[in-house]
C-alpha cells in the first residue's frame, strides 16, 4: 500500500470547543484574568481601551516596543504601535457588539496610506471581521496589509505574548503569499477540512538501496524481535566535530504540532519539498517485541501507514508505536521522532525534529524556513553540545555476525554497473537472552534481536563472504533518540588463503594471508573505498 493512496484515518470524537491537545502553563495568565473582568464592562468603548491596555502589555512582555497613540499617522489617531528590529506595525483594537466591518478596514487603510509602506496595519477584534471586510483585506492588500486577530487570537497572545511573534509572521506570509485572511477561528476551521481531506500526497523519495534477505528475496524492509528504544540504525554517521576550527557542535529541536498519522506523512513532504530529505535516510518503528527497520522515506511513509498488516500477526500489541527516521544533511543531521497510535485515529502525541549541526549557520534561513512552514509553536534556540556529538569504540575480539540481509546499492547507481553490498542485517550477539553487551560499548541497543550493520568495506553482491565480524561502534545522541552505526568486516576463505580488507594509500584492498602452515605472504590489490 502506498502512502499517497491512503485513506485517511476516521477522526476520533473531539470535546466541543476543542480542536487539539494543547498544553496549558501551569499559572493562569494575569492578562487574561484581567480579559475575563473587561467582558463584563457593557460599553464596547470602555471595553476596547482596556484591551487596548491589555495587548499593550502583552507586546511588551513579547520584547516589542509599543508606543501609545503615536503620531504615526498624522493627525488621525492610532490606538498604539508595534515595533521590532525588523517590522512597524499600527495597531487597532475593537470590542463592538458586532463584528468588523468593511468601515474599519477602510479606516485603518487612510492610516496607512499616511506612513512608510513599509508599515503593517493590524486589527484586534474580540468579534472578528464579516465577510465583506476580509474581501476587502483580501482584494486591496495592494495598497497596505492589514492582519487580523480574532478571540481565539486574542486569548493565546494574552496567555502567552511570546506567541505573538509567530502569529504575526504566519498572518503577513499567508496574506502576502496566498491572499489568505488568516485569523484563528477560520484557521481552526481549515485544519479540520485539510484532516477530513482525502487529497492524494506527492510520493517521497525512493531510497538509494536494496534490501535483501540472506536468500537473495527482495523485501520493503527487515524486521526482528525488540522493544521501545527511541533507536536508529545508518549506515554513516556525520562527525559535526570533525572540523579544524576550535568549539563544539550545536543542537536546535522543532516541536512539532502534528495531529495524526496524515500530517506526519504532510511533514515528511514538507520536509522534502524543502530539501532536506535525501535517498539515503534511516528509519525504525518499534512496538511491543517487535521493531521493523528500512531506508528512506518512501518505504517509511509505507511501514506508516501500512500499520494493521504489521501488527496483525503480533500476539499483543501495544496500544502506541514509537518512530525514529535519521537523515543526514548540510552541515550535519537531524531525526525526526514520536509516538503514535496502534488503532484506527492514528493519532500522534509527541512529534520532535531534532538537528545535530557543525555551528550556528551564518545564514540560518532554511532553518527558518522550517520554522514556518512547520508553525512551531515555540521560540527555537541553539544548544551548544557539552561533549563530542559522536563517540566511537572499536569492538575487540572479532565478534561474528550472523547474516540475515543484506543492505545493496543497485548497479544502476553505480560506475561500474554491479550491485555492491554496503550493509548488513545480522542477529544481535549482544541481543535477547544472550551474552551482555560490553561496558565499553555505551547505549548499545541489547533490547533488539537485530542489528543494522554498515560495512567498513564493500563488496560485490556476487561475492558473499563467508565471515563477518562486529569492527566499530559509533553512537550520536539527539534531544530524545539515538542514531547507531554499527560498522562490520568480512573475511573470506579460498583455497587456504584467508582474505580480508586492509586500508592501503586512501583505498581498501584485499590482504591475502596463507593459512598452510609454515608459509606466508601477503599481497594487496585496489577495491572499492570503504569505512577507515
Amino acid at each position: 500500500m502506498s502512502h499517497h493512496d491512503e485513506e485517511p484515518a476516521e477522526e476520533s470524537p473531539v470535546p466541543e470547543g476543542e480542536d487539539r491537545f494543547e498544553i496549558r502553563p501551569w499559572h493562569e495568565s494575569d492578562l487574561l484574568s484581567e480579559l475575563h473582568a473587561v467582558r463584563a464592562i457593557p460599553a464596547p468603548q470602555s471595553r476596547g481601551y482596556k484591551l487596548e491596555a491589555l495587548l499593550e502589555r502583552a507586546f511588551q512582555r513579547a520584547h516589542f516596543e509599543a508606543p501609545h497613540n503615536p503620531r504615526m499617522a498624522g493627525r488621525r489617531q492610532t490606538d498604539f504601535a508595534v515595533i521590532s528590529h525588523n517590522s512597524r506595525y499600527l495597531v487597532e483594537a475593537k470590542w463592538e457588539n458586532h463584528q468588523a466591518g468593511t468601515d474599519i478596514i477602510q479606516a485603518i487603510r487612510a492610516r496607512l496610506r499616511r506612513v512608510d509602506g513599509t508599515v503593517v496595519g493590524v486589527l484586534f477584534t474580540m468579534l472578528g471581521i464579516n465577510a465583506e471586510a476580509e474581501k476587502e483585506i483580501a482584494d486591496f492588500r495592494q495598497e497596505g496589509l492589514i492582519l487580523v486577530f480574532d478571540e481565539t487570537d486574542i486569548l493565546l497572545a494574552l496567555r502567552e505574548p511570546q506567541e505573538l511573534e509567530r502569529m504575526l509572521r504566519l498572518k503577513h506570509d499567508q496574506l502576502v503569499v496566498h491572499g489568505n485572511v488568516h485569523y484563528g477561528e477560520k484557521a481552526s476551521q481549515t485544519e479540520k477540512a485539510a484532516r477530513r481531506s482525502r487529497k492524494q500526497l506527492r510520493p517521497l523519495p525512493e531510497s538509494a538501496y536494496r534490501l535483501l534477505t540472506a536468500s537473495g528475496e527482495d523485501v520493503t524492509w527487515f524486521q526482528g524481535d525488540g522493544g521501545f528504544d527511541s533507536t536508529v540504525f545508518c549506515l554513516d554517521l556525520p562527525d559535526i566535530d570533525w572540523v579544524p576550527a576550535a568549539g563544539s557542535g550545536v543542537s536546535l529541536d522543532m516541536p512539532v504540532g502534528a495531529w495524526d498519522q496524515r500530517e506526519l506523512l504532510r511533514l515528511l513532504q514538507s520536509l522534502d519539498e524543502l530539501g532536506w530529505i535525501g535517498r539515503k535516510g534511516q528509519w525504525s518503528i518499534q512496538q511491543h517485541r517487535r521493531n521493523w527497520h528500512g531506508t528512506g522515506a518512501r518505504s517509511f511513509a509505507e511501514a506508516l501507514t501500512g500499520w494493521k498488516e504489521r501488527t496483525d500477526e503480533l500476539e499483543d500489541p501495544h496500544h502506541s508505536e514509537e518512530f525514529v527516521y535519521f537523515e543526514a544533511c548540510d552541515g550535519g543531521f537531524f531525526t525526526m521522532s514520536g509516538n503514535v497510535s496502534a488503532e484506527r485515529t492514528r493519532r500522534v502525541s509527541r512529534c520532535n525534529v531534532s538537528f545535530q549541526l557543525v555551528g550556528m549557520p551564518l545564514d540560518p534561513g532554511s532553518l527558518q524556513q522550517l520554522y514556518r512552514r512547520f508553525d512551531v509553536p515555540s521560540r527555537g534556540y541553539f544548544r551548544p553540545l557539552v561533549e563530542r556529538a559522536v563517540t566511537r569504540q572499536r569492538v575487540a575480539g572479532g565478534v561474528p555476525l550472523e547474516v540475515l540481509g543484506y543492505i545493496v546499492e543497485p548497479a544502476d547507481r553505480r560506475w561500474d554497473n554491479e550491485d555492491w553490498v554496503v550493509g548488513i542485517l545480522a542477529a544481535n550477539p549482544y541481543g535477547p537472552g544472550g551474552s551482555p553487551a560490553p561496558e565499553e560499548l555505551p547505549g548499545y541497543p541489547a533490547h533488539s534481536g537485530v542489528v543494522a550493520c554498515a560495512l567498513r568495506s564493500h563488496h560485490p553482491l556476487s561475492q558473499t563472504k563467508e565471515r563477518y565480524e562486529l569492527w566499530s561502534y559509533e553512537r550520536a545522541r539527539t534531544s530524545d533518540a539515538t542514531a547507531l552505526c554499527i560498522v562490520a568486516e568480512w573475511w573470506d576463505t579460498k583455497d587456504s588463503i584467508e582474505r580480508r580488507p586492509t586500508a592501503t594509500a586512501g583505498y581498501f584492498g584485499v590482504q591475502c594471508v596463507e593459512l598452510a602452515p609454515g608459509r606466508a605472504r601477503v599481497q594487496t590489490t585496489l577495491a572499492d573505498r570503504g569505512r577507515s
